[in-house]
């Protein structure tokens, strides 16, 4: 009868009976590599997009603030919100 203990298959093939957990171990590391990739790519794409957009409500925010105050006249804040839209 053909068994493949004694003919040299897994057991002596070379690998022994690492080689199984070492397929499993080297998977989940390739697996895990690739989730923390796609998390990555997906907070960097998703951060300059909010934060250009936060960047240019706060800007226009402080203007109006600074309009309300009587710190700048109409003609400054609409320069300067001009540029702010330019800008960002």
């Amino acid at each position: 009868m053909y068994s493949m203990w004694n003919s040299g298959g897994w057991a002596h093939g070379g690998y022994g009976a690492v080689f199984p957990l070492g397929g499993i171990l080297m998977g989940a590391f390739v697996i895990g590599l690739i989730v923390l990739l796609v998390i990555l790519i997906s907070r960097l794409g998703r951060s300059g997009k909010t934060d250009h957009a936060a960047l240019k409500d706060h800007g226009v925010d402080i203007l109006v603030e600074r309009y309300a105050r009587g710190e700048i006249d109409a003609d400054t804040f609409k320069t300067m919100k001009a540029e702010l839209d330019a800008r960002l």
